[in-house]
């Protein structure tokens, strides 16, 4: 089998991402801009198969996702492309398994490898540059869906920020109504002022909801609103859960104004609660 390469250059760094071990077994030689190879056992086709779709994607996933940003989506702002390449990212690693759009996405590396199953075998001489033009469609589409749900969830991005900036701006502007407030992260939630009162018309801070679309703001109420309109210098929330979203969330709009205690601290101060 002899693989030929566009340069000497590229034949020279898939040649040593190879491990010594496989370049033994499969009795692979640089030959200038070419490899030549003489796998013995169908395995050594398979790991053949794996180490091109690595290096395929090491070497030119990157920039097919940002041809693919900016000619059929027409993103072109550089810290644009940054995030939604950041979040394609994430997602090949995993890490955004909360978007259900991208549970049904295939394995991009198993894309490359299963066009590979039959070139390799059956073709004695075939070049890198063939693989690349001809060989990858379906991996071609897949990185397409990859960066579609990407930008959907960059869009969400920006849509929360602006949101997020907006009461930010709103707790600014107006002066505080209270010292602090004591949030017990329960279902409902319980809130507290500072004299560890119970606050119990929570309903009434529903008045605050028509300042609220002054603002561009039309949502339905929670528990951060509600202490937006309340305005305390202060937020204690006692939780287990510090990083569920509605907590990064509080953390987001309130910064400095909010802290978190674990829910073990509430319980050795409840008897000063007043129900």
């Amino acid at each position: 089998m002899d693989i030929a390469f566009e340069s000497k250059q590229e034949a020279v760094e898939f040649y040593r991402g190879l491990p010594s071990t496989f370049r033994q077994a499969a009795n692979v030689l640089l030959i200038n801009s070419r490899l030549a190879a003489f796998p013995e056992i169908e395995s050594d086709y398979k790991e053949f198969a794996r180490f091109i779709s690595r290096f395929i994607i090491d070497r030119y996933e990157k920039g097919w996702l940002t041809e693919i940003i900016e000619k059929h989506y027409l993103f072109t702002e550089p810290e644009e492309k940054i995030a939604i390449l950041g979040i394609v990212s994430a997602i090949f690693a995993g890490e955004k398994n909360d978007l259900p759009q991208a549970g049904g996405l295939p394995d991009r590396k198993q894309l490359i490898i299963d066009s590979l199953a039959d070139i390799l075998t059956e073709h004695c001489t075939l070049s890198l540059q063939s693989i690349l033009r001809f060989r990858l469609t379906a991996y071609r589409e897949a990185l397409r869906r990859f960066v579609e749900i990407a930008i959907d969830e960059y869009k969400l991005e920006q849509e929360y920020q602006v949101f997020i900036d907006k009461l930010r701006r709103i707790i600014r502007a107006y002066k505080p109504l209270c010292e602090k407030i004591e949030v017990f992260d329960e279902s409902p939630f319980k809130l507290f002022d500072d004299r560890h009162r119970l606050i119990r018309n929570v309903q009434s801070v529903r008045s605050f909801y028509p300042l609220l679309k002054q603002w561009g703001i039309d949502a339905e109420p929670s528990i951060i609103l509600t202490l937006i309109a309340l305005a305390p210098k202060q937020v204690v929330v006692y939780t287990d859960r510090p990083e569920h979203g509605m907590m990064k969330t509080l953390h987001q709009v309130f910064e400095d104004r909010v802290c978190f205690l674990p829910g073990s601290f509430r319980a050795e101060n409840e008897a000063g609660y007043s129900q």
